[in-house]
């Protein structure tokens, strides 16, 4: 056999290697549970790292998750709960705070598999904005509207 022919014969045993460890990658990755179409969702938000930590801004990540939490209990189903435990819904992610810039960087989990991910950069003024963003998108991603709005006592609700 010549000496080209056992080459291609390597280069082609490679290929038929590579998909198949490829194939097998992603069967053992599986695909995430479906998410229950009624009931109760409950969300961990877990503390977001800290990338840098900042003297003028301790527990930066802690505040950050907490706000996550307390914007997520705006919307029907969803049971965000603070922690570093293990849950089926998840979000997690980083911060970090360069200068008067900060970065987040955070993920939607289900289980192990991801279901959603966003950047976003921008002063540290627009901290609430940016924690509106995510906390949309987390619930775009979980096909979740907000709660009504229940009058207040005594008053009757606006008719459509």
């Amino acid at each position: 056999m010549a000496e080209s022919e056992q080459i291609w014969i390597l280069v082609g045993l490679a290929a038929v290697a590579f998909v198949l460890a490829m194939v097998v990658r992603r069967l053992m990755q599986g695909r995430p549970e479906p998410l229950p179409a009624d009931g109760p969702l409950r969300v961990l938000v877990r503390p977001l790292r800290e990338l840098r930590n900042d003297a003028d801004h301790l527990y930066l990540g802690n505040t950050i998750s907490r706000e996550l939490a307390a914007r997520l209990k705006g919307y029907e189903r969803l049971e965000p709960a603070l922690g570093d435990t293990a849950s089926s819904l998840a979000i997690e992610g980083t911060v970090r705070k360069t200068g008067p810039r900060i970065v987040l960087v955070v993920r939607l989990m289900s289980g192990r598999h991801l279901l959603w991910t966003g950047t976003h950069d921008g002063a540290i003024n627009d901290l609430s904005r940016m924690q509106a963003d995510i906390v949309a998108n987390v619930a775009r991603a979980l096909e979740v509207r907000p709660r009504k709005v229940q009058p207040p006592d005594g008053a009757t609700a606006p008719s459509s």
